[in-house]
């Protein structure tokens, strides 16, 4: 199963992830979780507001763990994160 992990941030997020910006990167990378894509999202003037992740899992509990292992969102760093199921329709994923 798919799932969407998307986490916006708060007005402290930004610095937060400049200050763990290896930690982040190495979350993000983790060889044993299946993350499919994942990309910040960008307000239209082009700040970043959060981050979208396609991650493969076998529950949505799986996937929440994923978020919560995050070192921003440990740091309190997202001001909302939302963990649902993704199911394509157009396209292929892997």
């Amino acid at each position: 199963m798919f799932f969407a992990v998307t986490a916006l941030l708060n007005a402290e997020g930004e610095k937060r992830i400049t200050e763990m910006q290896d930690a982040f990167n190495e979350h993000l990378a983790q060889p044993f979780r299946h993350v499919r894509l994942a990309g910040g999202l960008h307000s239209g003037d082009g700040k970043r507001i959060g981050f979208l992740i396609l991650i493969e899992a076998d529950t949505a509990a799986e996937a929440e763990a994923y978020l919560h292992e995050s070192p921003v969102f440990r740091a309190q760093g997202y001001k909302r994160t939302e963990v649902l199921e993704f199911r394509p329709e157009i396209g292929r994923l892997g």
